[in-house]
């Protein structure tokens, strides 16, 4: 008798809401890391060496979550009650659920202003200009011009990057932009060059394009600015990959 009266008080225990949310936050944080992983979209937070990370992190929470699902109903509520800290922790996931994942373009670097005389430094700048130059990106073009100067000049370049437009630039000419990464988002820094585009109509703001034409540099010191004179400007999707990581 006393062993039934004793399960009927379990079965009838209430939820205990505040463990309830927490399983909800560790959880559904886990299955935020999961699905942005899924779907390619990790990269556009953090650089890919630290993807492992991420997903140890969600298996890890996953885990969390299991085991302090068995509160839920046998932790009376007197024990954990909901507080101002389980809404802190639901904002971020609030925030990667109802903000569209989406990478630093045109917009960030308005706010941030593009300078071009901070420029993302690789460990190794030598090791950075190896290989053909047809085939190097903007960061690469752009620690060379800081390099070299005008030993690039006339050099036919080839490079893919997103449309920054500048009012303080002459008219026909934009920047083609794109944004290196060391960790994560928030130390992303931006690289461009200026582009000279006589044969096309202004562009639209972060529509990214291939641009392909000859560099032009206005004197020789190291450093010195320096801009591609297009023969084309090609509109294409946005890479899988929008980041340079040095």
């Amino acid at each position: 008798m006393p062993t039934t009266t004793s399960s009927s008080a379990q079965a009838a225990r209430p939820i205990n809401y505040a463990i309830l949310t927490e399983v909800i936050i560790l959880g559904g944080t886990a299955v935020l890391f999961l699905a942005k992983w899924s779907r390619g979209n990790l990269s556009f937070y953090i650089h890919p060496r630290y993807t492992a990370l991420v997903l140890i992190a969600a298996l890890a929470l996953l885990l969390m979550a299991a085991v302090r699902l068995r509160g839920v109903l046998t932790v009376p509520r007197s024990e954990a009650r909901l507080n101002w800290l389980h809404l802190m922790l639901a904002v971020p996931l609030l925030m990667g659920v109802l903000v569209p994942a989406r990478p630093l373009g045109a917009d960030t670097l308005a706010g941030r202003g593009l300078d071009l005389s901070v420029l993302p430094v690789a460990a190794n700048q030598d090791d950075l200009l190896t290989g053909d130059p047809s085939a190097w990106n903007l960061l690469q073009w752009s620690t060379a011009v800081n390099l070299l100067g005008g030993e690039l000049h006339e050099q036919p370049i080839d490079v893919v990057g997103f449309v920054y437009q500048d009012a303080r630039l002459p008219a026909h000419s934009f920047y083609v932009a794109r944004y290196v990464i060391t960790c994560c988002a928030a130390d992303g820094a931006a690289v461009a060059l200026s582009v000279q585009w006589q044969n096309g109509e202004q562009l639209p703001p972060d529509s990214w394009v291939r641009v392909r034409g000859t560099l032009l540099v206005e004197d020789g010191a190291a450093g010195a600015p320096a801009t591609i004179a297009a023969t084309t400007v090609e509109p294409i999707e946005q890479p899988d990959v929008p980041y340079l990581f040095p």
